[in-house]
């Protein structure tokens, strides 16, 4: 009996045959001339050997692939045909004809990812073109969302996301097209970013050796980008096409990103029609089809990509000939500056299928591996720029990005946040903390409520899940919703108060949230007192002065009574779990200093709360058991009251004396000696570490008190608190020199490059002793 799936194959074949010949094109041929046809003759000889084979999994997947594949890639198909031919691979995914566990399925899904995001036609018109825009779009996503999907290598899915985005950002698009982009976009980031367990951190030099192959690009190019000049390789016409309508040619995708000055054009060619594109820059159109190769930097061989300006209108007058339509591609990143192209070059491009070098020699390369290496499933990298890329859309002194690109930049960023937990992924916490945050915190300050909106909703997931590795992210961003709730402006809309105060509201309703708040950061010696201002501001802001009751009055009472109840909440725990403490397990003990898992129970969700320090003296309390670690300042992982009120009085102190040294470093010292906060006569060692930690200190005044020549010691102390080990001289040099500001005169310069300079002999020294 024969296999069902090798009919429904066979089908697919005479529906995209049967289509072929109808086309203008072959409506004339004679069987010969199919035979000699190379797409025509593919499919004819995929049929003898389905016709020999009782099984399709005894035919590799590439075979029964290809003869669609070259139809998607070829430039002389138009789009009605091309379109058959993604609906033929579609059905095979959804029907799960390829085998995920067959030998040769990477290979055939890397050719597959390939062709369609390289998908070449002629435009018919502006309407038919778009449904094949549709289908390219169900196509990744059907093959990135199917478990084959999981074969494809890091540089495939940054080409399948770049494709899916220039889709989403051409605004001479449809609407219904692009917002159909924009939900694939959303299955897809959802799919990439749940698989987010699975992967491991690569290392660092694996990581900075292989991100430049998967850079991405948003909607335009800076100027400071560097693109290759590229030379053009004429390629001669198969055939001709005779058209009495305009010929639309769509990247799939968009507009590619070219400097003009790259382009070689002749005068007759450049006289034809220019649109701008969104980035500022134009991108000429063409009569006559070429290809634009691209030297690709590579280490081993040498690989061109061609690349083509689709997404422009060719006006033709009625009987005019035109070569055959140009390439519908992504334009890949272009890496590096370097290497040269011919300009009759008879190398076939990693993307071409079937090359045709200007003779009319057809190269057809057989090896689908990147750079001759295994093909390797997709993992953290390309994870990471995806998120790079969203992060980077986000950005709104980027005059390339547009409120709409700021929006989905913010809106796949959600959905990146409520699919996985990234903080345990340093490569990726570490554009949260710099960069992801510093676009929120900007987009906190603009007038569109939509970004507005979103950046609110975005934080709140950072903080829900990740404040303990956010300590200064969220006092900076609690800091900005007060400046919101308590500004003047006029032209502030009324809207964003309440928004602000509502995320106030979510946040405080976070377990144990507002009792970190207190902890890490109002006694804190060198943090803001949060708890203080938010609560402060509540009050205030609770009750209407002028008797008018708005809704921000019932936020911010809303809002102080979500603090009143969770610190209610926290004070019943506590007098629960010690009625309870012999009769628990897992309990804190505290003895001779040492901490152990303390096994408390929250009073609303009868969950066992663990306090645990993370990273900046942070004390994190969450639903799950971790060894804890003790903040510097406390006596124990959890201080009492007594302790508390000690902190906060010290750090009245540390704050007067930080003044009075801004003023005049002697009083500070000085105060701060009486008061007993540091020691009389002056530890050296003890006053620099206190001057390397106060950030509030005045670095003008730092740098004048360590270059004293009476205070020698003291900079020598100063210096050795520094961690040089492990780092060039030019980046210790900058770490020292951003601790104070130089003072102005060359013989205390001198002094203090000189003690410097020693305590770096003495460090580099004996890192080469030890290496001999």
């Amino acid at each position: 009996m024969v296999d069902k799936n090798i009919y429904i194959v066979q089908g697919e074949i005479c529906t995209v045959v049967g289509a072929i010949k109808r086309n203008s094109r072959w409506n004339t041929h004679t069987p010969l001339d199919e035979e000699q046809d190379p797409l025509l003759n593919s499919f004819s000889h995929l049929k003898e050997i389905l016709n020999n084979m009782k099984e399709l999994s005894d035919v590799e997947p590439n075979i029964f692939l290809r003869p669609f594949l070259e139809v998607v890639r070829s430039e002389d198909t138009t789009g009605p045909i091309t379109g058959m031919a993604l609906t033929s691979v579609n059905k095979f995914l959804s029907y799960g004809l390829i085998d995920a566990n067959h030998e040769a399925a990477a290979e055939a899904i890397e050719n597959m990812a390939d062709a369609v995001t390289h998908a070449r036609f002629v435009g018919t018109d502006p309407a038919s073109d778009e449904v094949v825009l549709m289908k390219i779009l169900q196509v990744l996503r059907t093959l990135l969302l199917t478990p084959v999907g999981a074969h494809l290598t890091n540089e495939s899915v940054c080409e399948i996301m770049q494709s899916c985005f220039r889709i989403c950002f051409e605004m001479r698009l449809s609407e219904l097209l692009r917002k159909s982009a924009e939900h694939t976009l959303v299955d897809m980031v959802q799919l990439l970013f749940s698989r987010l367990p699975q992967f491991k951190e690569e290392a660092k030099s694996f990581v900075g050796a292989n991100m430049k192959k998967l850079k991405m690009r948003a909607g335009g190019m800076s100027e400071s980008s560097k693109w290759k000049k590229q030379k053009r390789s004429p390629h001669p016409p198969r055939h001709m096409v005779r058209s009495l309508t305009q010929v639309c040619v769509f990247l799939p995708g968009g507009v590619p990103f070219i400097e003009q000055d790259s382009l070689s054009v002749s005068d007759s060619v450049a006289s034809s029609m220019s649109i701008p594109t969104d980035s500022g820059l134009d991108t000429c159109s063409k009569a006559t089809s070429r290809e634009d190769l691209t030297d690709l930097d590579q280490s081993s061989s040498a690989a061109t990509t061609p690349s083509t300006e689709p997404g422009h209108l060719y006006t033709q007058s009625e009987g005019r000939q035109v070569e055959h339509a140009q390439s519908v591609e992504s334009i890949p990143e272009v890496l590096e500056d370097g290497e040269s192209v011919t300009e009759h070059s008879d190398s076939a491009s990693l993307h071409d299928m079937d090359y045709v070098n200007p003779r009319g020699v057809r190269f057809t390369p057989q090896q689908t591996q990147r750079d001759g290496a295994a093909l390797i499933p997709y993992s953290l990298p390309c994870l990471r720029e995806l998120f790079r890329f969203l992060i980077s859309l986000t950005n709104p002194h980027d005059r390339h990005n547009t409120d709409a690109m700021m929006h989905m930049g913010l809106q796949l960023l959600t959905v990146a946040l409520e699919a996985a937990h990234i903080a345990p992924y340093q490569s990726l916490l570490g554009l949260v903390k710099d960069e992801l945050c510093r676009h929120l915190f900007q987009l906190l300050s603009v007038d569109r409520m939509n970004l507005y909106a979103a950046s609110i909703r975005a934080c709140f997931l950072l903080f829900e899940s990740m404040r303990g590795h956010l300590k200064f992210q969220l006092e900076m961003y609690l800091k900005k919703l007060m400046d919101i709730i308590t500004s003047e402006n006029m032209k502030m809309p009324y809207e964003m108060k309440e928004m602000a105060l509502e995320a106030l509201v979510q946040l405080s309703r976070i377990p144990s949230f507002v009792t970190e708040l207190y902890i890490n950061h109002d006694c804190d010696f060198y943090c803001s007192n949060l708890f203080e201002d938010l609560t402060k501001l509540l009050s205030k802001n609770a009750f209407p002065v002028s008797g008018q009751l708005y809704t921000t009055h019932l936020l911010s009472l809303e809002a102080l009574l979500t603090v009143i109840d969770s610190t209610e909440a926290h004070c019943q725990a506590k007098v629960l779990n010690s009625t309870t403490q012999q009769d628990h397990s897992a309990e804190m003990v505290l003895a001779e200093g040492e901490c152990s898992t303390n096994d408390r129970t929250d009073t609303t969700t009868g969950t066992p709360i663990a306090l645990i320090h993370l990273s900046e003296n942070f004390i994190f309390i969450l639903a799950e058991k971790k060894e804890p670690k003790k903040p510097r300042r406390f006596s124990s992982c959890l201080p009492d009251s007594q302790e508390l009120l000690d902190i906060r009085n010290k750090k009245k102190l540390l704050n007067s004396g930080t003044e009075q040294f801004n003023q005049k470093p002697k009083k500070g010292i000085q105060f701060l000696q009486e008061k007993g906060l540091l020691s009389s006569p002056m530890d050296n060692n003890e006053v620099a570490q206190w001057l390397r930690e106060n950030p509030r200190l005045d670095k003008k005044q730092i740098g004048e008190f360590i270059s004293d020549r009476k205070y020698m010691e003291l900079l020598d102390s100063f210096v050795n608190t520094f961690t040089f080990r492990g780092l060039r001289i030019d980046e210790a040099l900058r770490l020292y020199l951003e601790a104070f500001r130089l003072p102005g005169e060359a013989p205390v310069i001198h002094r203090l490059l000189e003690t410097f300079t020693d305590t770096w002999h003495v460090i580099s020294l004996s890192i080469h002793n030890r290496l001999d």
